[in-house]
């Protein structure tokens, strides 16, 4: 309780809206939920803070570009970077059919 009744007063000290003080209580809530559901809350922090740093830099780059979109991927280390992610996003995946495909294996040998 101490501690939703200081990030509240912050809150309010901020912008002196009720609006931010029912967005923290929103975001506590999803946070409450996220956490019951095990989810890691990690990456949804992470994607919160560097979203809209990400965001900017990409209308950087385009505006740069005047935008042409293969700025993205032009460069190795761009197309590195895109590499590096789609192997990221595609681990979980491969990691899960592994696993099915061990324990069909060993239900078959029984």
């Amino acid at each position: 309780p101490v501690i939703a009744i200081i990030t509240g007063i912050g809150v309010y000290a901020v912008h002196a809206t009720t609006f931010d003080l029912f967005l923290m209580v929103g975001i506590g809530i999803f946070g409450y939920l996220l956490r019951k559901l095990d989810f890691p809350l990690s990456p949804v922090l992470l994607g919160f803070i560097l979203g809209g740093l990400m965001e900017q830099n990409l209308r950087r780059a385009l505006s740069i570009s005047n935008g042409a979109l293969e700025i993205l991927w032009s460069s190795p280390i761009t197309f590195g970077v895109w590499v590096l992610t789609a192997i990221m996003l595609l681990m979980p995946i491969i990691r899960i059919w592994r696993k099915r495909s061990a324990s069909r294996r060993a239900i078959a040998d029984v």
